[in-house]
């Protein structure tokens, strides 16, 4: 695991560039402090603030680090992928910073290592796994000059701000192509999209992927966003599909397939509601781990996590015990017991990312209310139109007798999509858009006592706030 990385070494930085530097971490954890004082949840404020005062910073910061930086993109898995990693890192005795909250734009990729930085500039940790926004990993790449980095899948998102999905996959294929030599690629095998980036890649190319039959799913009416092949435009035909168009595929006019994946889940077996077995092939060697995490969509994320575990020569030990030491990160199948209630919180932001959580929840057997707290501010995506595209004619009734509750700026809209997916009025009751008047309904609702709660960004920072405000959960403030 040795160090490499182009940021700027710390050694290096002398005269005016350290006391600029300096100065900007000063600045920024001053904001930090106030932005605290003032309860503001915004947790890139002391990136912004340090950035003004020296926009070098984060690739000075970057040069701290013992090992160097990961980084983790893609539009769905961020933050469980990069979650997972750290804890494999940690159980090898490696100290690493993470963006916990998921500020992963370049002012939040800053503030997270500005928080660990000493006045020296140097890091209190060996390594940085960092999920980074797709539109960020060109900045990113050139700032920090990563060791790694590991590519989740690419799916439709907010199409008000990204565009089609053709901007995303060129934004991260401009990261890719410019990673400093010796650097590391890791890629999803079963994304057609995220494997074509290894095609040119000039060093290390790790890919990780599922085969196994039993994973593969009825996939209903979801959509195909990579339905056609990324080289040369012909349709896509799939032997096995797990979810959308993540699965085995190959072109019939180019020839371009699923590559061989070095790290591949084989085999899955559950252990209860709560853990599930997966049975890996690592480089060709078995290797069994525990999860507590449901859906085939958190069976990707530990796979990635173990490939980059594999990249890094982690023992394989370090990686089982990592993954089993693991749970929901921040609003991704979070728990959290209120008034007599168990509340999983699982972020949704796209129709495939919806698909998957309502699977996971399906998979549940247990009797349930379902909240679906829905906003449109600019975190979202004013558009809510994509909530037509999400399967609900097929995966609500796979729920059963179950209540709904529709919240937040657009929760209206929801109860109308729920309506038009087949649920009955009696069954669907509007909260409005307020967290703390959201949870109250949902405790009245609940006779159950598992409640699944499932927001998109802006609503689950809201309804943490609630939750914070009565000592229910910790604050995710970085700075």
């Amino acid at each position: 695991m040795a160090r490499l990385t182009g940021a700027t070494p710390v050694w290096r930085i002398h005269g005016r560039q350290r006391v600029r530097a300096v100065a900007a971490l000063v600045a920024g954890r001053l904001a930090a402090f106030v932005s605290r004082l003032v309860g503001h949840g915004g947790s890139s404020l002391p990136g912004v603030v340090a950035r003004r005062v020296d926009p070098d910073l984060l690739r000075k910061l970057g040069g701290g680090l013992a090992g160097g930086a990961l980084l983790i993109t893609g539009t769905n898995g961020k933050t469980t992928s990069s979650l997972l990693v750290e804890h494999i890192l940690s159980a090898a005795g490696l100290r690493v910073v993470r963006n916990r909250s998921g500020a992963n734009l370049i002012v939040g990729l800053t503030a997270t290592l500005m928080r660990a930085a000493r006045m020296s500039l140097s890091i209190g940790a060996d390594w940085a796994v960092l999920e980074t926004d797709e539109a960020s990993i060109p900045r990113a790449v050139d700032e920090i000059q990563p060791h790694l980095l590991a590519v989740t899948n690419f799916f439709r998102d907010q199409l008000d701000r990204y565009g089609e999905l053709s901007t995303a996959v060129s934004l991260v294929s401009r990261g890719a192509t410019a990673l400093p030599e010796g650097a590391i690629l890791v890629l999803n095998a079963d994304d057609p999209h995220a494997a074509s980036l290894g095609r040119n890649a000039r060093g290390l190319v790790v890919y990780f992927g599922l085969d196994a039959s039993a994973l593969a799913a009825d996939v209903g009416a979801e959509t195909l966003d990579a339905r056609f092949c990324p080289l040369c435009g012909d349709e896509l035909t799939y032997s096995l599909r797990f979810y959308a168009h993540l699965g085995h595929f190959i072109c019939p006019g180019c020839g371009f397939a699923r590559p061989n994946a070095t790290v591949e889940a084989v085999d899955v077996s559950s252990a209860g509601t709560a853990e599930r077995q997966v049975e890996l092939r690592v480089a060709g060697v078995p290797l069994e781990v525990t999860i507590s995490l449901p859906g085939t969509y958190n069976i990707y994320n530990a796979v990635l996590a173990v490939a980059v575990g594999h990249a890094l020569a982690v023992d394989p030990v370090f990686v089982a015990e990592g993954l089993r030491n693991s749970r929901g990160a921040f609003g991704r199948m979070e728990t959290v017991s209120f008034r007599g209630r168990e509340l999983r919180l699982a972020l949704v932001k796209n129709p495939t990312g919806f698909n998957q959580v309502l699977r996971a929840v399906a998979e549940d057997p247990r009797p349930k209310v379902i909240m679906m707290a829905i906003n449109d501010r600019y975190a979202d995506g004013r558009d809510v139109s994509w909530l037509w595209d999400v399967d609900l004619e097929t995966l609500a009734p796979a729920m059963g007798a179950v209540r709904w509750v529709a919240a937040g700026t657009r929760g209206a809209d929801m109860a109308v999509r729920l309506k038009y997916a087949g649920i009955r009025p009696e069954l669907i009751r509007t909260a409005g858009p307020k967290a703390d008047d959201a949870l109250e309904v949902l405790v009245e609702e609940s006779v159950p006592p598992l409640c699944y709660v499932l927001p998109t960004y802006t609503a689950m920072m809201e309804l943490r706030g609630a939750l914070e405000r009565q000592g229910l959960v910790s604050s995710f403030i970085e700075g």
